[in-house]
């Protein structure tokens, strides 16, 4: 027997056939699709609606904008990146030092690793237009860094390799400046040579920040 699932919207009930958390993921990877073939600025939500085979009124029920879906594409990205600041956090096959190299290299994409659909995303990102969207990822993601970083500053300052005195500050200070430079558009239109000395100098600070005697990176 096939499951209906009715969703409620300005007018009376409308079917819907397909899970919603399916649906969603359906309309994403058609966006996604979308804003990697015409560009994000050239796709609209008429486009999205055609390729997916929905209704107006069915899209915005799951998504407010093609901003939102945008969000909803990247946070996908995140969630796994967060998972493994989890996973760098309680590994105890590594000391302090070892973790915080982990968590920082993590978030650095490699060039030779980057799919032509991370900086079609990486550009519609850094749009004027998208400003918030980035302000809300930066947030999110700074937010979670300082949680698991704070747990790693502590566990270096009782196993002796860390001198900090307030570590759950000194992280939030550390992690939120790091996301909202590394994801800023200054940084991303740098050429590569200039952005590694954004990084370098971050290192340095991050060293000296944990009263580490030497840089350990």
């Amino acid at each position: 027997m096939s499951v209906c699932w009715y969703i409620v919207l300005k007018g009376g009930f409308m079917t819907e056939k397909k899970d919603p958390i399916e649906r969603k993921k359906e309309i994403m990877a058609a966006a996604s699709n979308l804003f990697h073939e015409k560009g994000y600025l050239n796709t609209t939500t008429q486009d999205i609606i055609k390729s997916v085979g929905i209704s107006r009124g069915l899209l915005y029920y799951h998504f407010k904008s093609k901003e939102d879906i945008l969000y909803h594409i990247v946070e996908g990205y995140l969630n796994p990146l967060i998972k493994k600041f989890k996973t760098i956090t309680n590994n105890k096959s590594l000391n302090p030092i070892e973790k915080t190299i982990e968590f920082i290299n993590i978030t650095i994409i490699s060039e030779k690793k980057a799919k032509p659909e991370d900086y079609t995303l990486k550009k519609a990102i850094h749009l004027p237009e998208n400003s918030y969207m980035i302000d809300r990822i930066n947030h999110k993601l700074s937010y979670e860094m300082t949680g698991y970083f704070t747990k790693i500053i502590k566990e270096g300052i009782a196993t002796g390799v860390f001198e900090v005195t307030h570590p759950k500050e000194t992280a939030s200070f550390l992690m939120t400046a790091y996301t909202f430079v590394i994801n800023d558009t200054v940084y991303h239109n740098n050429d590569r040579e200039k952005a590694k000395d954004y990084l370098i100098a971050y290192q340095e600070m991050l060293s000296k920040a944990l009263g580490v005697k030497k840089n350990i990176f």
